[in-house]
């Protein structure tokens, strides 16, 4: 039996006989947001999450006092994300091509990030910026943006200090840079992709011109199963080569459709109820273009998505 000692507006509530299925019901969806963004991996995410909760299971029958029930599992799941961020960078080292975090097409009866979706500082751009931070950095960041914690107890997820977790914090802020920058609108954002939409999908290529950022940045992740540019692809002219390819290719006999996929308007690729691809966009408000575009084809991480 696990013994929880819950604090609830000032009075201190003893629950006996913890069920942890319904344990996992109520966090299930906190826990998958957690794990995702640290990860970028919905699928190591749900196993990261199914892990920890049959590790609780397995200690049911040990008394364990806890003082803050969503703090312990959350350091649980913290740690397990840790680990796996160690040992996954040597993955994408060999990975083949460019390796991009699964895109998560937001629905109305998507639950899983419901809670967590809405920040800005998480959108796909800034996850895919995430690369670039050590785990302990990324794991500061999320933590502090996602969840607005304290920076002591970030620290006590972090088993530091304070002052170390505010160095860590602001290590992973200057590599991600961007602070005071804002999004477009959702509006003028969905216009945009409108017109990318109907170019492409009647050739018209040079409809998007407009659209595209002179320094543009193009990345393609086929995970070695779908052919794409391995290579980032830089500037607006071979930019515009690529997609011209990338419409003929995988836009004939297809639906186009525009969509909110982490936060922000991105383009949906399907075939027979089958979504076959998701662009994804970071955008430049003040010259209203498009910074770069991220194309996943990756099968392993379209499946997840729902129609």
């Amino acid at each position: 039996m696990i013994c929880i000692i819950l604090e609830m507006e000032g009075f201190i509530m003893l629950i006996n006989d913890l069920n942890i299925e319904d344990l996992y019901e109520e966090y299930k969806n906190y826990c998958l947001s957690i794990a995702y963004y640290l990860l970028g991996s919905m699928t190591d995410a749900e196993d990261i999450v199914q892990d920890t909760f049959l590790k609780l299971k397995e200690h049911e029958n040990i008394e364990k006092d806890i003082t803050n029930l969503k703090a312990y599992i959350n350091k649980m799941i913290v740690n397990r994300c840790m680990n796996e961020l160690k040992s996954s960078r040597k993955k994408k080292e060999n990975y083949i091509g460019t390796w991009l975090p699964e895109p998560i097409l937001q629905t109305f009866n998507s639950e899983p990030l419901e809670n967590l979706i809405q920040s800005d500082q998480l959108s796909y751009s800034y996850m895919v910026l995430m690369e670039k931070l050590l785990p302990k950095e990324r794991i500061a960041y999320v933590l502090r943006n996602a969840l607005g914690l304290k920076h002591s107890e970030i620290a006590d997820v972090l088993n530091t200090t304070t002052v170390n977790s505010r160095k860590i914090l602001s290590r992973a802020q200057i590599k991600m840079g961007r602070k005071n920058e804002k999004d477009m609108t959702v509006n003028l954002q969905k216009t945009y992709i409108e017109q990318f939409i109907w170019a492409l999908s009647n050739g018209d290529i040079h409809g998007i011109t407009h659209l595209l950022s002179n320094d543009i940045l193009f990345a393609a992740d086929g995970g070695g199963k779908v052919r794409t540019a391995i290579n980032i692809i830089e500037g607006k002219e071979r930019v515009l080569a690529l997609i011209s390819g990338i419409a003929k290719k995988f836009f004939f006999g297809k639906s186009a459709t525009a969509a909110i996929i982490n936060n922000h308007y991105g383009i949906v690729v399907t075939e027979n109820e089958k979504i076959t691809g998701i662009f994804c966009f970071d955008w430049n408000s003040s010259s209203q273009t498009m910074n770069k575009i991220f194309y996943v084809v990756d099968p392993n991480k379209l499946k997840y998505n729902p129609i």
